[in-house]
């Protein structure tokens, strides 16, 4: 690495380490401000990063709270920080000297607060009036229709790989391919390992394959299956499952290109929305997704058409990834003739290996080149990067500076000790303890323990009573005793090897230290013994004897902490200089630069643009909502250096040839949600070892490269060594619903227990819960009509259960449209130019209108799409105006195709269930049903937004109901024409949360659509009416049958008194009752309490126990009748499909929500 002798820059400044006020409150809402701003907290890397730990291990648990002890006033204030940016509580109590921090989750709200007034319109009572005999006989018209065991449920699949393929055919024999092409499938390392891999087949029905990057493992392996097969003339099918639909399309087109036949024939792919599948294929690539959906149809039936099942990639550990393995692990115990083979380039391969019963693994070696690797001390010492906080910093430090003592000072190790290990002088000693660690060590896997004790009992005699030195290490490979303890896993001696001192720091000559032998073992016994012993010396170097340089690197890095916090932004400036002095470099190659979102890619575009001279060098972009002609240019030959600033997109899905430097944040953007408040949060994460290995590598796939860290050789060792599974991160409703489809009589949280990382039963339980909410599940767990409908649509629940009272309420079409929206990537382009952003953001909420609905803009979107869809050249012009992606927007287009298609099949959709196609108040009323429990009340004395888990609410900036220039709350809430808000999605920033997709309804809506258990109480003494004439205690133990109720979860029984709780742990929604006579005798009783009740009283109607609306009794009379007439008709439906009875429902439900006191208006439109 050059030295930049002019890095000094003027930068942006920032204040030192402890520079904030120590008479601030402690809260996590408080701070110093300037400007109304929060000074961020500065405290060392060595205090940092074991705080971070236990913060990130509290979350991981399932603990409400935890107390941190000890800590001095600044590590409490970095913590009050640092906690608020991760979504939790804290604060300090106590005296001075015995100051605590605690630090809690967050937990949902019992209720919106005072019961909020339902005023019914005299229109609206008078029409409900009108409709009750209607309603009545429809109840009764429907009691033996429920009772009955009609059932209407039709799963089609036309995405299933079973109902595509035929039986399994023998492959034919490749054809001539160019004498270049067969050259370079020679060339791959993988082609050496033929006959190991055929061995394996022959022996193995399960095996792993690790191999590197660029071992050619993804498109060779399945070929060598291929060719086996033909060479003995039998059946075969191989399907490859890839987390991107990307990589499944493009390595389809590699193979057959390699195989000499067109793509569709032997060789083919499906994806969602794309086949290129004949029923005789022998090779299909598909996406785990895909793949899944798959298994849902007939698990059996697939697996007898597959011979070979290739899951590629399983290092990225994606939810259908995981949730696959769950099921082939069960399949291999049934089909013995199913051949599995994992492959992975950056895995915990004991751990997978070891969830296969010690299956065996293939070892393949890359492609790579040689790639250099610089970390923060190394850059900063070499390039002369220098601040002017930095170098006030460095004259403030004399010659022997002193070295940041941690808070855990007790776990210090002895200073003193080299990097490598010593050389004993007794050649007699050298000789044995080269002896002991061969035998020890080599062929390990054959060796008992009782050996292995015997061995290092051996060692630790030498030890102990012949002068042997803890530190001595082999002659040739440099391990030392606590090394080929921590090899070979025995716990025991390496305590003692810690006891007696040993430098836990030491590498051999492969570099390696003890805590990476340690690492192979997934029970982690010595893995925490070497932890505990280097606890606090996060800086290695820090504690070991330096040499003069690495002391210079370490006064530079400690200087360079103090005036930038690397955990909550991307030091752009340094950026900035890495950039220019490679700019001058004579040597080619492009730069790539991993950045963790959006706003760092423009920000560093900025910076990048007003310093280095134009037309000099070429700028491109990677990012997933950018527009494909960027990555199209990032992957050409350009005359001027090429600059690539990238999220994580170019970490694995694509090669750029000509790369020959990297320069990594370490950071990325990553989704995880709260399943306590149920919003998701995307945040800026330090990323895992792996894949700081898989960047650095992308600079060495044609070339020798270089590779600048942007943090600390330190922080690369306390960083996670490989990516949390994204079980671990998402709501697991969805796999829910998967694990009881497949496992009718097994437990979900038993069945999940199973997978390769079981998320917490914490995770599970709040998933079970609400599908329980949504009425997708029993309180049993046995999935509702509701439930069997949506595992066969494409869809998240929430939206498929939207779809199908779009169906119900006969406005299908619009309904369509927005649930493929909301399946999509957004197709809205996040412009790089500043200059464009206000266009932008003021373009895409055009649509919407006047609406107060994002879902209305959406409807907006598509028409208008639309009508000039077959113009190219009206398209390209309508793209650009609107900032959308072109390729966006035909993927959400063929996804409402797809989704059609399916619901067609189940459903005969016709004309007659899109009457009210044009009719905004049904649609209104099918997002309420759907969206549930997104639902957000405005309130208009305090000026804000809430909802069951959030004391406040903003609205996200994308947001129609956020209109440019309307910066006041206060101004927004009082143009709205209603109190309630439903949305889709809720996330989280710091301790900001915002909801998204937005529309405004009125409260009846929610009153007659909101809530699976809904009571009537009494004001005055808030009861049930009636309660105390019906006791549900015997109903307890009876048998539970699907009934009018209890399917879709909308049970509203009027004297249940076990209604839903909202707190932290909520115990799940009381059980329907199981008798449908039972349930009208108790709402006939309801009926006459009401009706006797004094006309100038008032009811509370209870939804969930977390909405309540104030009302007459009499309204609430009327609302419960129909609440009761709308969902047992939706069940009739789930069970019989679209007929007359159902559509007089939506006829009553129409001319009902038309009489709305909404200015006498109904919304129309043309979809």
């Amino acid at each position: 690495m050059s030295t930049n002798a002019n890095a000094t820059r003027r930068r942006r400044q920032k204040p030192p380490a402890g520079s904030t006020n120590s008479n601030s409150a402690h809260s996590s809402n408080s701070g110093n401000r300037n400007n109304g701003k929060v000074e961020r907290v500065n405290i060392p890397e060595s205090d940092r990063l074991p705080l971070q730990t236990k913060i990130a291990n509290f979350l991981a648990s399932a603990e409400d709270e935890i107390v941190l002890k000890g800590l001095s006033n600044l590590h409490r204030k970095y913590l009050h920080q640092y906690a608020a940016q991760r979504g939790l509580k804290s604060k300090s109590y106590g005296s001075k000297n015995n100051r605590e921090l605690h630090i809690s989750k967050r937990k949902r709200l019992v209720t919106l607060g005072d019961s909020q007034p339902l005023h019914m319109a005299p229109a609206t009572r008078a029409m409900l009036q009108t409709l009750m005999p209607a309603i009545q006989s429809q109840l009764v018209a429907n009691q033996a229709l429920l009772q009955s065991n009609t059932h209407r449920h039709k799963g089609i699949r036309s995405e299933s790989l079973s109902v595509a393929l035929g039986p399994r055919m023998v492959p034919p024999r490749p054809q001539r391919i160019s004498n270049e092409l067969f050259r370079d499938k020679q060339e791959l390392p993988i082609y050496h390992y033929q006959a190991e891999l055929y061995q394996m087949l022959k022996q193995h029905n399960v095996f792993i394959i690790n191999g590197e990057t660029g071992s050619g493992k993804t498109t060779q392996v399945p070929q060598y299956i291929l060719n086996d097969a033909t060479r003995r003339n039998r059946p075969c099918r191989i399907v490859v499952t890839q987390p991107r639909r990307v990589a499944a399309v493009s390595v389809a087109h590699r193979v057959a290109e390699e195989r000499g036949e067109p793509l569709g024939e032997t060789v083919g792919y499906q994806i969602r929305m794309e086949s290129r599948v004949k029923k005789t294929s022998n090779l299909i690539y598909t996406t785990s997704g895909c793949f899944l959906r798959s298994l849902m149809s007939d698990v059996r039936d697939l697996f007898r058409k597959v011979s070979h099942l290739i899951i590629d990639e399983i290092h990225e550990r994606d939810k259908n990834t995981d949730f696959t393995l769950i099921t082939v692990k069960e399949q291999l115990k049934l089909n013995k003739d199913l051949k599995v083979i994992l492959m992975s380039a950056t895995m915990d391969i004991q751990l997978l290996s070891k969830y296969f019963d010690n299956c065996p693994v293939l070892n393949v070696p890359g492609q790579g080149y040689d790639v250099k690797i610089y970390h923060l001390e190394d850059i900063l010492y070499h390039t002369g990067y220098r601040t002017a906080l930095m170098e006030k910093y460095l004259r403030s430090m004399n010659d022997n500076f002193p070295m940041p003592v941690t808070m855990f000072d007790d776990n210090i190790l002895e200073s003193g000790h080299r990097n490598t290990a010593e050389r004993l002088e007794d050649e007699y000693l050298q000789q044995v303890l080269d002896t002991l660690i061969e035998q020890c060590c080599d062929n390990l896997e054959m060796k008992t323990r009782e050996e292995l004790h015997e061995m290092f009992d051996q060692i630790q005699y030498y030890i102990e009573s012949e002068g042997m030195t803890i530190n001595a290490g082999h002659s040739e490979s440099g391990i030392t005793p606590l090394m080929a303890g921590c090899k070979c896993n025995m716990p025991d001696f390496v305590q003692f090897a810690v006891r007696r001192q040993a430098n836990v720091l030491i590498r051999d000559n492969d570099g390696y230290e003890a805590i990476d032998y340690a690492r192979l073992h997934p029970d982690g016994l010595c893995l925490q013994i070497i932890m505990n012993a280097s606890q606090c010396m996060n800086t290695v170097k820090q504690q070991e004897e330096l040499s003069q340089q690495d002391k210079e690197k370490q006064k530079v890095l400690l200087a360079y902490q103090q005036q930038f916090n690397d955990d909550n932004e991307v030091d752009h400036d340094l950026i900035l200089s890495l950039l220019e002095g490679l700019y001058r470099n004579a040597h080619p190659g492009a730069i790539m630069v991993f950045l963790p979102g959006y706003n760092d890619i423009v920000q560093q575009r900025n910076l990048i643009q007003s310093t280095l001279p134009g037309g000099t060098y070429k700028l491109c972009i990677l990012h997933g909502q950018m527009d494909s002609k960027d990555q199209f240019e990032a992957l050409q030959q350009h005359p001027v250096r090429k600059i690539i600033l990238s999220t994580n997109i170019g970490q694995t899905s694509i090669t750029i040839p000509d790369l020959a430097y990297i320069i990594d944040s370490g950071k990325v953007k990553m989704n995880t949600y709260d399943s306590i408040t149920e919003s998701s949060q995307l945040q800026s994460i330090w990323i895992s070892q792996a894949d700081a290995c898989q960047r650095s590598g992308r600079a060495g796939r044609t070339q020798n490269g270089v590779c600048y860290r942007l943090y600390s050789t330190a922080k690369y060792q306390f960083m996670p060594q490989f990516s949390i599974p994204e079980f671990m991160r998402i709501p697991l409703t969805e796999i829910c619903l998967y694990a009881k489809t497949l496992e009718p009589k097994c437990e979900v949280q038993q069945y999940l227990q199973k997978s390769l990382n079981p998320p917490s039963s914490f995770s599970i339980q709040n998933a079970l819960r609400k599908l329980k909410i949504l009425g997708v599940f029993r309180d049993d767990e046995s999935v509702t009509e509701l439930g069997k409908h949506l595992v066969d649509i494409p869809l998240d629940v929430q939206l498929g259960k939207c779809l199908l009272y779009g169906v119900f309420l006969k406005c299908y079409d619009p309904i369509l449209t927005i649930c493929s929206y909301h399946s999509v990537k957004d197709p809205f382009i996040l412009p790089t130019d500043r200059s464009a952003q206000g266009q932008a953001s003021f373009q895409r909420k055009s649509f919407a209108g006047q609406s107060f609905s994002d879902q209305m803009g959406i409807l907006a979107l598509y028409k208008a799409y639309m009508e000039i869809r077959h113009n190219p050249r009206k398209v390209r012009d309508f793209c650009n105006k609107y900032f959308l992606s072109h390729s966006a927007m035909e993927m959400f287009c063929a996804t409402r195709k797809q989704i059609n298609d399916v619901m067609k099949n189940k459903f005969n959709i016709n004309y007659m269930d899109k009457m009210f196609n044009n009719d905004w108040h049904m649609i209104q009323l099918c997002l309420v049903a759907g969206f549930y429990p997104n639902v957000a009340l405005i309130d208009r004395k305090e000026f804000k937004l809430i909802c069951g888990a959030e004391k406040q609410l903003i609205l996200q900036r994308s947001s129609a109901l956020n209109p440019p220039g309307k910066k006041h709350l206060k101004e927004f809430i009082n143009q709205m024409p209603h109190d309630w808000i439903v949305f889709f999605e809720k996330s989280r920033i710091s301790n900001t949360c915002t909801i998204n997709m937005n529309t405004v309804v009125p409260a009846l809506m929610i009153a007659l659509q909101c809530g699976r258990d809904c009571e009537v109480l009494n004001s005055a003494t808030g009861s049930p009416y009636g309660e105390e004439d019906y006791d549900d205690d015997d109903d307890e133990d009876n048998e539970y049958n699907a009934t009018a109720d209890d399917e879709d979860g909308a049970s509203d029984s009027e004297s249940s008194d076990k209604s839903l709780e909202t707190s932290n742990a909520p115990p799940p929604p009381p059980v329907p009752s199981n008798d449908l006579e039972a349930l009208q005798l108790k709402l006939a009783k309801t009926m006459e309490n009401i009706s006797l009740s004094n006309a100038n009283s008032k009811s509370i109607l209870s939804l969930d126990n977390w909405i309540k609306f104030e009302l007459s009794p009499g309204d609430a009379k009327l609302l419960l009748l129909m609440r009761i007439a709308l969902h047992t008709q939706f069940q009739a439906f789930l069970r019989t499909g679209p007929n007359s009875n159902t559509s007089n429902v939506a006829y009553c439900l129409q001319k009902l929500l038309h009489s709305l006191n909404n200015n006498g208006q109904v919304m129309k439109f043309s979809v």
